[in-house]
């Protein structure tokens, strides 16, 4: 009687034991899962303004070389090719 009163006593505290180090796991796991949705949040809105600003920025480019008096100068227009053809890749990965 008295042996599986001990046995029972160490089964119950090495289950204590064993709960207070899951639980703890858990916790760390739930604010590692709290931080990666946050950090996830964080960068769909930053996405989110990088993508507004190249729109309006290739939307900028074209409005200022509308009669193609940029690309066609031959030193503002080599420059001009280049950015534009940069906003146009933007405008391509970000839609």
């Amino acid at each position: 009687m008295i042996t599986t009163i001990i046995v029972l006593s160490v089964l119950l505290v090495v289950s204590v034991f064993v709960n207070i180090n899951q639980l703890r796991k858990q916790e760390d796991q739930s604010d590692y899962i709290s931080d990666l949705e946050q950090s996830n949040l964080d960068y769909y809105e930053y996405f989110n303004g990088l993508k507004t600003k190249v729109n309006q920025a290739n939307s900028e480019i074209r409005n200022a070389d509308r009669q193609g008096a940029f690309e066609a100068s031959d030193e503002v227009g080599t420059s001009f090719k280049l950015i534009k053809e940069v906003m146009e890749d933007l405008n391509r990965g970000v839609n």
